[in-house]
């Protein structure tokens, strides 16, 4: 049965609190979402994302965003309003127009409606391939490929030609398997991770889904598949159905990233505590759990399930505070 990857680094060679060792022996990361590791610093800024090679960190992340003409934006949002000094859909912006920008002091997470800009500019894909050509640490970087629109042709051969002096320091994730499937095609070596949100998610009632899938099932799932048109099977059975096609759904993926809360719900309904781990690692891909934050409701309780359903990765803004309560 084939496992997750391998690591992609000596242990002795990143920062003690950004891994630990689970009772069973395996080798757990912390994922810093948006580079979150100094707190101090913009969200997605450069300054914060060198802060997480130089410490270095096992892992991070930042969000990419594409721009109107060439290059990417580290930004989480579509438009500019809240998260920087500008205004308008990124997709509207030259890369020129980018370097007179500013974020703001803003989380996206938080929902913030305007924040104080910040002396941090928008940095672009390029700043980042050339901050790891000159700081070589060990973090693996995650590029989460925000547009859900399939990208142009062009554009997917612009990304690859870009990051190929980091190549084997990067895993391009996405909710889009369309536009990760692209990146295969041009690349079929594309390091690539899968989140098969926009086709199953779970909320609790009376909190509103994403964009997609958007419509509750049978089973209580937001799914818009036959399979949870009504209730066929039970519930263990019809998310093993699921789980079996849609983590399939891109070839070869190096991580799939799974929801927390989602994953919860599964175990709540029954669904035994090492299928997810079982099917992922049956694909030989890291298992990906997002997002677990310290002084969140029962974040306790809850790293303590994320580490029982066997996460390979644990995704946070907390880290540290993660690593001080590791059970």
């Amino acid at each position: 049965m084939p496992g997750p990857p391998p690591l992609h680094f000596d242990l002795a060679s990143v920062h003690p609190e950004s891994f630990f060792r689970a009772p069973d022996g395996r080798i757990v990361q912390f994922k810093v979402q948006s580079a979150n590791w100094d707190p101090t610093l913009p969200e997605n800024s450069l300054d914060a994302l060198e802060a997480c090679l130089r410490a270095p960190v096992a892992r991070a992340e930042i969000d990419l965003v594409r721009l109107a003409d060439r290059d990417y934006i580290l930004f989480h949002d579509s438009v500019l309003d809240r998260g920087s000094t500008g205004s308008g859909p990124v997709s509207e912006l030259t890369a020129d127009a980018a370097r007179s920008l500013r974020l703001r002091a803003y989380r996206h997470d938080e929902g913030q409606e305007l924040a104080a800009p910040t002396d941090h500019a928008l940095g672009q894909l390029s700043d980042v391939v050339a901050m790891m050509q000159s700081i070589p640490a060990p973090t693996v970087l995650q590029l989460d490929m925000k547009n859900p629109d399939p990208w142009p042709w062009d554009r997917i051969e612009e990304l690859l030609r870009l990051v190929e002096p980091i190549r084997g320091r990067i895993i391009f994730g996405c909710n889009a398997d369309w536009n990760l499937r692209r990146l295969l095609h041009v690349d079929p070596t594309a390091p690539v991770g899968f989140d098969p949100l926009y086709y199953l998610d779970w909320v609790p009632e009376g909190e509103r889904a994403g964009r997609l899938p958007g419509v509750r099932g049978a089973y209580g799932y937001h799914d818009t598949h036959p399979l949870a048109s009504e209730r066929l099977s039970s519930t263990p059975d019809y998310l093993r159905d699921r789980l079996s096609g849609l983590l399939g759904q891109v070839p070869n993926p190096h991580d799939l990233y799974i929801r927390l809360r989602t994953a919860e719900q599964m175990v709540a309904d029954n669904l035994p505590l090492d299928t997810l781990k079982t099917m992922i690692h049956d694909l030989g891909a890291s298992f990906d759990l997002w997002t677990l934050d310290a002084e969140t409701p029962r974040w306790e309780e809850r790293l303590k399930l994320a580490i029982d359903l066997g996460a390979d990765v644990i995704t946070t803004n907390t880290p540290r505070a993660l690593y001080q309560a590791v059970p």
